[in-house]
């Protein structure tokens, strides 16, 4: 389901009466929609014994070139992939991995979703040229939109999602941005090391870009509020994506902690770090929720 996020709760109305057991359901990314779609098949009478799983990124760079077309300019070469219930995952990437070979298992759900890459490339390009993009009816982040400076903002950021890595416990690899940003880096990152320069070369990200856009809509709205909210969570600060959700929701009249996914908003914000992992391992019949 490489669907946006905010699409996930209607398709798990419509997937709960058609789920059986030993499915999987591939969310790609997810912005911890695993759980939410886990959560409202149940609330709606679905006992099939399932797996929901998501990853860090997309399988593939793509945009839509025609009606009828598609251009897929690189594909992952890494996806760490988590799943929910956490009991399944043998279960879940046994069955991935002849489809999407690229994927790999982390701890749980929660950890795959803090390795989703949108909430961290995508609030500083959008933010930071909010002009731009408002002045201009078509413009590529990726390309003119990346400047010096807000590559910092993008390492900030993102040292901060790897610390909350860390004081959640979940080990490395925690798929540094830079690994993808540095073409010379000893790793490889979720995609092959000559993948940012394809999507630049391509052209294919010269669109119109708004507050609207999949980048507020998806990795503000969803993945970066998520972010700070498990932050609050785990009691570390993250200050510059709390300042990037802050002014990204200044420019829309919002505040994307109330209107966004949190830990609260899925009703999960009062449990222990313990009844989490719990519910994160063990699922709904064998975690208090």
């Amino acid at each position: 389901m490489p669907v946006p996020a905010f699409s996930q709760r209607e398709a798990a109305e419509a997937l709960a009466p058609h789920v059986r057991d030993g499915q999987v359901i591939f969310l790609a990314p997810g912005t911890f929609g695993s759980y939410l779609m886990a959560k409202r098949m149940w609330d709606l009478g679905c006992r099939a014994e399932f797996a929901v799983c998501e990853t860090g990124t997309l399988p593939y760079l793509t945009r839509k070139t025609r009606p009828d077309q598609a251009s897929i300019v690189v594909r992952a070469c890494h996806l760490p992939t988590g799943v929910f219930p956490g009991r399944l995952t043998d279960m879940a990437i046994g069955k991935l991995r002849p489809v999407v070979p690229s994927v790999h298992a982390v701890e749980d759900v929660l950890s795959g979703a803090l390795m989703n890459a949108g909430p961290i490339i995508h609030p500083p390009l959008v933010v930071m040229n909010t002009g731009p993009i408002e002045n201009q009816p078509t413009y590529d982040i990726h390309n003119e939109g990346t400047s010096p400076g807000i590559r910092l903002v993008q390492r900030r950021l993102d040292a901060e999602r790897i610390a909350l890595r860390e004081a959640l416990g979940y080990a490395p690899n925690h798929y540094p941005l830079e690994d993808y940003y540095d073409e010379g880096a000893e790793r490889e990152w979720m995609y092959p090391r000559a993948s940012k320069k394809l999507l630049m070369a391509s052209r294919l990200w010269n669109e119109k870009v708004d507050y609207a856009h999949r980048y507020v809509t998806e990795d503000i709205q969803l993945g970066l509020a998520f972010l700070v909210s498990v932050a609050r969570f785990a009691k570390i600060e993250l200050p510059t994506a709390s300042a990037l959700l802050t002014i990204a929701g200044a420019v829309v009249g919002t505040d994307y902690l109330q209107t966004g996914r949190t830990l609260g908003s899925l009703g999960l914000a009062e449990l222990t770090r313990e009844e989490l992992q719990r519910l994160l391992q063990e699922g709904f019949t064998g975690a208090k929720r």
